[in-house]
């Protein structure tokens, strides 16, 4: 969906932002749910070549029961950790993830910069997958460096103020005001 597209079916700007802005939240969800499979599979297969590398390993190397029974353990163990440390990198590719979506929303111009000024140490999943200890934060940046987000304009701010030519308590327009000065100058230089 393109916004030229849109506007040839006459839409308005604002109702072209609308649209782009629920387009835009519906592609982002499918986004994330790509990437965390397409790390979750690469996870996985890493883990499935490492387990079967080290099958091959003991299937060559076996000598006796007690030896593979310590290797066993010690595969068990590394598989272990391996786990653990996926389950990690795919925590921080989503915090990582809805950090960049959450600063985007909030109208960031740059997510790196803003970015910068976060402590990521902070920032968390819950049990719910939603993300701890930005908004504190993101609000603190907000307050002390506005120039990095995007300013809404307020519908009061679009009011244009009309004067009247000259000057308005006399009622006489700017010509002749100056025609007026013009004229006294010059007969007070003859």
């Amino acid at each position: 969906m393109k916004r030229e597209e849109l506007k040839e079916l006459g839409l308005t700007d604002e109702q072209l932002g609308s649209v782009m802005a629920m387009h835009g939240s519906d592609v982002n969800g499918l986004k994330e749910k790509v990437n965390n499979l397409e790390g979750e599979r690469d996870g996985l297969q890493t883990q499935l070549d490492t387990v079967s590398g080290q099958l091959d390993t003991i299937k060559k190397d076996h000598k006796g029961d007690e030896d593979l029974k310590a290797q066993i353990e010690q595969l068990q163990s590394k598989n272990k950790e391996d786990a653990e440390q996926y389950q990690s990198d795919l925590a921080k590719t989503k915090i990582d993830y809805q950090t960049d979506m959450a600063l985007t929303k909030a109208g960031a111009k740059n997510v790196k910069a803003v970015k910068a000024l976060l402590d990521s140490e902070t920032i968390q999943l819950d049990k719910d997958g939603n993300l701890t200890g930005l908004d504190e934060q993101l609000e603190s940046v907000k307050k002390d460096n506005d120039f990095l987000f995007e300013q809404k304009a307020e519908p009061s701010s679009n009011h244009i103020q009309i004067t009247p030519l000259g000057n308005p308590g006399t009622g006489a327009s700017s010509e002749e005001s100056l025609t007026q000065k013009i004229a006294e100058r010059m007969s007070a230089d003859k």
